[in-house]
């Protein structure tokens, strides 16, 4: 192989190249592979490296967001170079070879495949730089190794994930400040409280019973989004199952679901302790009993309990509405709700939350005379000793 004569210079990658007859007669072999003519059938833009980072192929859909019918002026370039990247042509050798590619997620998946053989994937935030205007860009960058008869190939796939980064950003912004406006508010009427004239402590209550909910609620839905995201730390301690259960029992008997109905403690709950997170337990538990209240009707009451089931704390909440052959089966599937449109998280979490990170599992059981029984089984302290 030929490499171009004049000697380059990195302070990152490899500097060099193959000459453009080259790279166009890899191009004219990769043509006439039956994998490339299905390149065009993936809706995400797709370019096939050379193992000197060089293009030699893409799809329509990269060419689409260059702009351009053809390849072919882009023909031999690298990633940075064809996609307008401000660095990449700071140094003479181009695209991945100044310091400000060292940070490179899309150089650094592309090396890191190269050198390891294997598939690899990287963010990249991307500078473009195109008529004196600048913009930005969050990729994710993926690279799987490609053996093409005598010659290594790698194919680069582009996933545009801007959407996602900036809703994680709204995300934490608005968990951060509604969280907060609406804890100080819950903080304000506590504090209140006995100031209020008797005759409006009925209203206050009501008053406090809604914050209490709205604060409990944007809790549950931060902390769901957490764990979706794998960004949850378990904290794993001993807990007595007892004071856990009393302690949802006396709390949420001021919950706007509970008004006008009843919580009732098992008198059979025995203490057993469990080995278990307790933010995320506690979780559990008040889902439980949540998703009992709204199945009530008013001056009904609901029963939570706790059992020693061998290696298991046996948690479970009693209501006495029977649940639909047809609902049943849909049970635990993330957006399926009896409640409407864009509900349904309670009991997907019940179990996400259970099986996924407690090590412990969920069920129901739903028939006539018995009414309705939720219940997970928590490892106890003791398990494996």
């Amino acid at each position: 192989m030929n490499m171009e004569s004049n000697p380059l210079h990195t302070k990152c990658a490899p500097p060099e190249r193959l000459s453009i007859h080259e790279v166009q007669e890899e191009r004219e072999k990769l043509s006439g592979h039956i994998c490339s003519s299905y390149f065009d059938f993936f809706p995400l833009p797709l370019i096939v490296l050379n193992s000197h980072r060089q293009i030699v192929f893409s799809n329509k859909a990269f060419l689409d967001i260059l702009g351009i019918a053809d390849l072919g002026s882009f023909l031999g370039l690298r990633p940075g170079e064809a996609m307008g990247c401000t660095y990449a042509h700071i140094e003479e050798a181009g695209c991945g070879t100044s310091t400000f590619c060292r940070e490179c997620g899309a150089l650094k998946a592309v090396l890191e495949s190269m050198i390891n053989n294997s598939k690899t994937q990287h963010d990249c935030q991307l500078l473009i730089k195109h008529d004196d205007e600048s913009s930005a860009k969050d990729l994710r960058i993926f690279v799987s190794p490609w053996d093409v008869e005598d010659g290594k190939y790698y194919v680069v796939t582009i996933v545009d994930i801007e959407d996602e980064k900036r809703r994680k950003i709204l995300e934490r912004i608005f968990f951060h400040d509604i969280l907060n406006a609406a804890g100080g508010a819950k903080a304000l009427l506590d504090t209140l409280f006995d100031e209020v004239p008797e005759e409006s402590k009925e209203l206050m209550s009501l008053v406090q019973a809604s914050l209490f909910g709205l604060v409990e609620e944007i809790k549950k839905q931060k902390q769901l989004l957490a764990l979706e995201n794998k960004e949850y730390k378990l904290s794993m301690l001993t807990l007595q199952g007892i004071e856990l259960i009393n302690l949802v029992a006396n709390e949420y008997r001021t919950h706007p679901k509970a008004y006008g109905k009843k919580i009732v403690v098992s008198p059979n709950s025995v203490n057993v302790q469990v080995l278990s997170d307790y933010t995320l337990l506690m979780r559990v538990i008040i889902n439980m009993v949540i998703n009992a209240l709204e199945a009530t009707p008013e001056n009904g009451s609901i029963t939570i309990g706790l059992d020693d089931n061998g290696d298991f704390a046996k948690f479970w909440v009693a209501s006495r509405k029977v649940i639909p052959d047809h609902v049943k089966v849909q049970i635990f599937k993330r957006s399926f709700s009896t409640k409407g449109v864009d509900r349904g998280l309670g009991t997907y979490s019940i179990k996400l939350l259970t099986e996924n990170y407690l090590g412990g599992k969920v069920g129901f059981t739903s028939e006539e005379p018995d009414g309705t029984v939720f219940w997970v089984n928590i490892p106890k302290c003791n398990q494996g000793k």
